[in-house]
């Protein structure tokens, strides 16, 4: 069962050269927007706003209580200072639980140093995606998926068609799509080799044609 989040926030009319003020109060302002959503302005204490972030993931749902109004939101774009690194002001998307929406997940990568190809340097892993996007209910939203290749010899490709995806949630990408593949080494660094070459010989066609003209 996935881990509930909650956070209390107010309705902010500070704006302009009150935000600082604000800030110095201990608040940090904010805004809720959505599909089909009139925006709000909001503010929230600096210290459980932090708390919570630490915890949850991009896709992780986060039941906001504005004045005693409920609603459900993702986190999205989180400012802070870049010396500080203080936080400066959040962004929630405010979902509806009965409406899909589109969403990226993280692929995430395990197993490396266990798998024997991988550990030898006989085999190198080559991975050609770093997520992926999927659309569904907000209520089956994950983070990340994982792919352990822990037991992959030279030679194993995962595409998109086989990884588990939860029921109820679609994948916006062609089934056939490669994710990850183990491939020699040696192989590995011939075709790196090869586009190096390619670009070398357009550059120098390059040059040529200009010193031509």
């Amino acid at each position: 069962m996935a881990e509930k989040f909650e956070l209390a926030a107010q309705h902010r009319n500070t704006v302009g050269s009150g935000i600082k003020a604000l800030r110095r109060s201990g608040k940090v302002p904010g805004v809720v927007y959505g599909h089909n959503i009139a925006s709000s302005s909001i503010q929230l204490d600096t210290r459980d706003l932090g708390n919570v972030l630490r915890k949850v993931g991009r896709n992780s749902l986060i039941t906001l209580d504005i004045d005693g109004s409920q609603r459900m939101v993702l986190r999205r774009e989180v400012q802070r200072d870049p010396v500080t690194r203080a936080l400066l002001h959040i962004d929630f998307y405010e979902v509806s639980m009965t409406e899909k929406i589109t969403a990226s997940v993280r692929i995430l990568i395990i197993g490396e140093t266990v798998s024997p190809d991988l550990k030898s340097g006989a085999g190198v892993l080559l991975q050609e995606r770093s997520s992926i996007e999927i659309e569904c209910l907000p209520s089956d939203l994950f983070d990340t998926i994982t792919i352990d290749v822990t037991k992959f010899k030279i030679g194993d490709v995962v595409r998109l068609k086989d990884l588990a995806i939860p029921s109820g949630v679609t994948v916006l990408e062609s089934a056939d799509e490669e994710i990850v593949r183990i491939q020699r080494f040696v192989e590995a660094k011939v075709e790196e080799g090869g586009a190096e070459s390619a670009e070398v010989e357009v550059i120098e066609k390059g040059k040529k044609e200009e010193e031509e003209a």
